[in-house]
């Protein structure tokens, strides 16, 4: 049998993880590459070829036998002949810091996950490993404090589990309900009105309002799939500048597309999407779930596991302002108060922000040590607080501080994900590398390296750390891209 390749250009590590999948799945005596692809032998099921990620499918003695990702992929694709990675509904939103939904799936494959098991994405972002698990009939569950984050999973796990028929008829209704204001539409003043007011024009503001209405009253339980859509709009049409990360005034110009227009535009594509994906998949899926929730405060009381595998992205060191990229959103679908967005930034894992307590304690317990940090972390922090200078501004002096804060944050999630893993689960992790500039030298931080050493402290097997020098999250700003990441790989015990 021929495993034939996909026809559009692998990075190494893509090769590496093919090769990988192929003796989980397959367990072939022997696999030799070939021009477009990878010969194998042996007694090989067809329904687990079926499942592989990085193969569009396999010739044997009956023809071309597709692969369901392939299969996805095509109905996802822009028609550039690239890796497709808004098939299905992963495309519902532009979220930032979503990864690489093919990573996800190889590594169920790899991991050896099959239906009715159940997988842990303790941060879980916008789904995207929750959406995989349930393409391959796994229960996905996903805790995250992000709101927004948490609602986006949400909204595409009940997207892919409603039938299309139902979300076209919802698109058909607000079509015509969106082509005329009703008479006598006001606007009630509240906190969450004057903080959009600060950042749309009032008769934008006037726009998104009504639209936001109408998804209330014509969508039913349905609504977050179609808010979600309108919501990835809200900054374009904002004064918010679109293609800066943090939160600065645009002195482009407004879109010229009406918002009502550019939202239904954008609602046929996904749909289309869905309705190819249902015709692949079905609409019987495990209802995989995302929970509001930190990933300190797991717990089997509660949960649906014990799990059989994890598999996540971490926030990073210092991470993508989140919250500032989608303070917006969080306001506009009433997520929020404006008064708690920044103490929300400052409590995620990774963030820049310090406030409150803080602020105060962070200094005494780096130089305590007061998480008990092994020793190579701690020292890390310590050395970094002693190299700052006076040319150091304000956001560099906070790094090591920051660095602490970070480490003792995963160090605790490494023990609360081990607890509700099964013994010798495997987690996966995706890490990108760090960097900063203190005492007027360049430092790289191997944070990779650091957090599996965390991992061992809490009991963990590192089991290997695979390089993947030319993945970077998909929608980063090119300012924000991370050189290098690396997919750590640890077992339960």
């Amino acid at each position: 049998m021929r495993l034939t390749w996909h026809n559009y250009r692998y990075y190494p590590y893509e090769r590496v993880l093919a090769a990988r999948e192929i003796q989980a799945l397959l367990d072939p005596t022997t696999q030799t590459e070939v021009s477009d692809g990878i010969e194998i032998q042996g007694n090989v099921e067809t329904r687990q070829v079926a499942r592989l990620t990085y193969f569009s499918g396999a010739v044997n003695g009956h023809g071309l036998v597709p692969t369901i990702q392939s299969q996805l992929e095509e109905a996802g694709r822009s028609g550039k002949k690239k890796q497709a990675t808004r098939y299905s509904v992963h495309g519902m939103h532009e979220y930032k810091g979503k990864f690489n939904p093919q990573v996800a799936r190889v590594l169920l494959n790899i991991f050896g996950v099959q239906e009715g098991h159940h997988v842990l994405d303790p941060f879980c972002g916008s789904g995207t490993t929750l959406v995989e698990c349930s393409h391959i009939g796994a229960n996905g569950f996903g805790t995250d404090i992000n709101p927004f984050a948490v609602m986006v999973a949400r909204a595409k796990l009940l997207a892919l589990r409603t039938p299309v028929a139902k979300l076209l008829e919802i698109h058909d209704r607000l079509s015509v309900a969106l082509v005329e204001k009703s008479t006598g539409w006001t606007l009630l003043e509240d906190t969450r009105l004057a903080y959009l007011r600060s950042w749309f024009d009032a008769d934008m503001l006037d726009e998104i309002e009504f639209i936001r209405t109408r998804i209330l009253e014509c969508s039913g339980e349905l609504a977050p799939v179609f808010l979600i859509v309108a919501s990835n709009l809200l900054r374009d049409y904002s004064q918010q500048d679109p293609g800066d990360l943090r939160i600065r005034r645009r002195k482009s110009p407004l879109p010229e597309t009406p918002f009502t227009v550019a939202f239904l535009d954008a609602a046929r594509p996904l749909l289309a999407r869905i309705d190819a994906t249902q015709a692949i998949l079905g609409t019987s899926l495990p209802e995989s779930q995302a929970v509001l929730r930190d990933v300190s405060e797991l717990a089997l009381d509660d949960l649906v596991g014990p799990f059989d595998a994890a598999i996540t992205s971490p926030p990073y060191a210092m991470a993508l302002p989140y919250i500032d990229t989608q303070r917006l959103s969080l306001v506009w679908l009433g997520l929020v108060d404006p008064s708690s967005i920044l103490q929300l930034e400052s409590e995620l894992i990774g963030s820049r922000e310090m406030r409150g307590n803080a602020r105060r304690l962070l200094p005494d317990q780096l130089a305590e040590n007061a998480s008990i940090l092994p020793a190579e972390e701690a020292k890390l922090c310590l050395d970094l607080h002693h190299a700052l200078g006076e040319k150091d501004g304000f956001r560099r002096q906070a790094v090591p501080m920051l660095l602490y804060r970070y480490f003792a944050a995963m160090k605790e999630s490494f023990r609360s994900v081990k607890s509700v893993l099964k013994a010798g689960a495997p987690y996966g992790l995706i890490v990108g590398h760090n960097h900063s500039t203190i005492g007027g030298l360049r430092r790289d931080f191997d944070t990779p390296r650091h957090l599996a050493n965390l991992a061992v402290s809490e009991g963990w097997r590192v089991e290997e750390l695979i390089p993947l020098q030319t993945y970077h999250r998909y929608g980063y700003h090119v300012d924000n891209a991370v050189a290098a990441e690396t997919l750590i790989i640890l077992r339960n015990g």
